[in-house]
């Protein structure tokens, strides 16, 4: 197999994931009655971020500068999900003990607040944020998003690697 069509192929396979992933999350939303709270959703929002650099490098042959462009945005995407998944998976660990509340509806934070302070309310999180809403194989799915947002996130750290060997 060439290079470019090994850089695209594993582009391939993490957007797979990721449509499986956010597939899973909507199908939990819309048919189990799953509501994700804030956090949930800017994980989704992070996720999606990552799904569109993942279609960008299946869907076309970047050079060297291209690659290490969408490198970037994919660690930052990563990143972003990786913090907000394991800020969650901490509050399920360890729920606050105030009545700190994180239902408020995240466009009604991002319009009312300035972006800090919506996403401070956001982090601090509450009762809603520290529920675990689901398991599967013993594990919560905020769990499983740090898991996959990890995954996701060595997956672009190899790809910047290739790019700079090339």
């Amino acid at each position: 197999m060439k290079k470019n069509q090994t850089f695209r192929f594993t582009y391939f396979l993490g957007l797979i994931l990721i449509a499986i992933l956010l597939g899973s999350a909507y199908y939990l939303q819309i048919y189990e009655n799953v509501n994700p709270c804030p956090l949930c959703l800017l994980q989704r929002m992070c996720m999606g971020a990552l799904g569109v650099v993942f279609i960008i490098g299946a869907g076309f042959n970047l050079k060297k500068c291209g690659n290490l462009i969408l490198g970037f945005l994919g660690v930052v995407a990563s990143v972003s999900g990786l913090l907000f998944a394991g800020r969650q998976v901490w509050l399920q660990l360890a729920p606050p003990s105030g009545s700190g509340d994180c239902s408020a509806n995240l466009s009604y934070l991002f319009n009312s607040l300035s972006i800090k302070d919506a996403l401070m309310q956001v982090w601090q999180g509450g009762m809603e944020c520290s529920q675990t809403g689901g398991q599967f194989l013993h594990l919560s799915l905020a769990a499983w998003s740090l898991i996959a947002f990890a995954f996701l996130y060595l997956l672009v750290l190899l790809q910047i690697i290739r790019t700079v060997k090339e």
